[in-house]
């Protein structure tokens, strides 16, 4: 049976991300620092001592980054968001099998600037590709395989009561995206279930686009467009 761990895999896109896993049949393990009554939860801060997840698990197919810290600290933004990453995979490296994958989510504001988040938002999105790269050859050798997902704003359960179909934010989101939709959550749990699979097993240190074409299209070209000044 493949084993596979989530980190941040109690609410939200982990939530989701647990359920596909689940139904393909993996025994997925879940990591937050809330308590839950789930058999394989395991309560953990990654930001201080990670040695309760290596006591916790035997050996570990798959390790998939899904936590976020919400706050406004550059100090603990960085602790949890970055250091929290190496923190869990040096206790667990030893734990991780021969073909195994560590999937880190990122986000797109590792290469563009996005005015609704803050600078050190930016800044740790950067910082975890340069630990996956590090992680992808360090690690290879071992046959372990790490790859980064960077997604545009997306439809997740935290915010589906916002992005409804009449909403014109996602209606312009839809307008300058050229597969002319918004992603959801599921396009993320389908990615994770190819990275954590053997169908995937030559493909390591690499950053997958999760936005319908949306970071290919010129700035420029979408502001023309948006306000009729083309060129002729």
């Amino acid at each position: 049976m493949v084993k596979s761990l989530i980190i941040g895999g109690t609410r939200g896109i982990g939530l989701v991300v647990r359920d596909h896993l689940l139904n393909r049949g993996d025994l997925v393990y879940t990591v937050s620092r809330s308590k839950t009554d789930e058999k394989y939860h395991i309560n953990c801060d990654i930001s201080k001592d990670c040695s309760v997840i290596s006591d916790k698990v035997d050996s570990i197919d798959n390790v998939i980054f899904m936590h976020r810290y919400r706050g406004n600290d550059w100090n603990d933004e960085f602790d949890i968001t970055v250091k929290g990453v190496d923190n869990v995979v040096k206790s667990i490296v030893s734990k991780l099998t021969k073909n195994s994958s560590i999937v880190i989510l990122s986000s797109n504001a590792s290469h563009f600037v996005l005015n609704e988040q803050s600078a050190q938002y930016h800044s740790s999105r950067a910082a975890l590709e340069g630990l996956m790269r590090y992680y992808a050859v360090m690690y290879g050798p071992k046959m372990i395989r790490c790859n980064c997902i960077l997604p545009s704003t997306i439809i997740k359960p935290e915010n589906e009561d916002f992005f409804l179909k009449d909403n014109d934010v996602r209606r312009m989101i839809e307008r300058i995206t050229p597969l002319s939709r918004m992603g959801n959550s599921k396009d993320i749990a389908n990615l994770i279930d190819f990275l954590c699979s053997e169908k995937s097993s030559y493909i390591t240190g690499n950053l997958f686009y999760i936005d319908g074409g949306l970071s290919l299209v010129g700035q420029e070209s979408i502001a023309r467009e948006m306000i009729n000044l083309n060129h002729k």
